[in-house]
């Protein structure tokens, strides 16, 4: 049985995934009136300012171990993490289909769990490689709706490409952050990595201007989807990295699975889409490999205690 502390994580990984599954869908619908590049600046500024208060109310005690040399490590975070990560995947899904996206997230834990095993020298059992499989199986299954050959007839969209991008900065973001986390809290790291990241975007989103059309600022629902993924993103995002010191990066990146079934179900619900058995079969597979993931022990490396660098 997992401890109390990996209870929690589980379950505020859960949510995460939750969270970050109904992303694509509101996020469609506030492409339609603020480029890509606009709505993910907008959102990331927001949850900064939002994330630095609640740090700020928490005192100044954890300010005082920062030093000069960590701007370079919550750059790499922020650059990582926000930058590449979330300033890529709004492009991605502007430039691709939902379909594609939704395949190519089922990639993601893969990503993790090789770079874990590479850096942080994580060593995972046949156990764990298994939940993989049976998740990646899982997602393949909901989102090909049970043809397999539908795979083979994808059109490839310059927005995968970019999309498989964005994953590569979110295993990196979640890799590196492990060792960062065993300096820096959760809190600290997160909130410094979204000034960073926000500090990138914004140029960015001056370049890419020319290339989109004008945002309509008066549209009320782009700014509820901005609020929303701003500041729930934002207490997400250091959920996640409470997840990942708890359970490790490997165990934590499989929850990520989960994102795909949320979307249908959600579509299900609130769009009234059927559901049919590649969702219940798939979603069975996902929940398998969640299992078979987080019961099974990591052998982590022994931590180092010394600055990330």
């Amino acid at each position: 049985m997992p401890a109390a502390g990996q209870t929690r994580a589980y379950l505020a990984l859960t949510l995460i995934s939750a969270l970050w599954g109904s992303y694509p869908a509101f996020a469609k619908l506030a492409l339609a009136h603020f480029p890509p590049y606009v709505l993910v600046t907008l959102r990331c500024s927001l949850a900064s300012g939002f994330l630095t208060v609640l740090l700020l109310r928490r005192g100044w005690e954890e300010f005082r171990e920062l030093r000069a040399a960590d701007v370079r490590t919550f750059a790499f975070l922020g650059f990582a993490g926000l930058f590449v990560s979330t300033g890529g995947t709004y492009l991605g899904i502007a430039l691709s289909t939902a379909a594609n996206a939704a395949i190519l997230q089922a990639a993601t834990p893969v990503m993790v769990a090789l770079g874990a095993r590479l850096y942080l020298k994580e060593r995972l059992r046949r156990r764990q490689w298994a939940g993989v499989a049976s998740s990646m199986a899982g997602v393949l299954l909901v989102i090909t709706r049970g043809s397999w050959r539908a795979i083979a007839h994808l059109e490839l969209l310059p927005g995968d490409f970019i999309l498989v991008v964005a994953q590569v900065g979110w295993s990196a973001y979640t890799i590196y952050g492990k060792r960062v986390l065993a300096v820096h809290s959760p809190a600290v790291a997160t909130t410094a990595s979204y000034i960073l990241g926000s500090a990138m975007l914004i140029p960015m989103m001056v370049v890419a201007a020319p290339f989109f059309p004008r945002p309509d600022f008066t549209s009320q629902t782009a700014w509820l989807v901005v609020l929303y993924q701003a500041f729930l993103g934002a207490i997400a995002h250091v959920w996640w990295y409470e997840g990942v010191r708890a359970v490790g990066p490997s165990r934590a990146a499989i929850f990520m699975n989960l994102q795909p079934i949320v979307g249908v179900l959600l579509a299900w619900v609130m769009l009234g889409e059927a559901v049919a058995w590649p969702e219940i079969a798939g979603g069975a597979l996902v929940l398998l490999g969640v299992a078979l993931t987080t019961q099974a022990p990591l052998s982590p490396p022994p931590e180092r205690p010394t600055r990330a660098s």
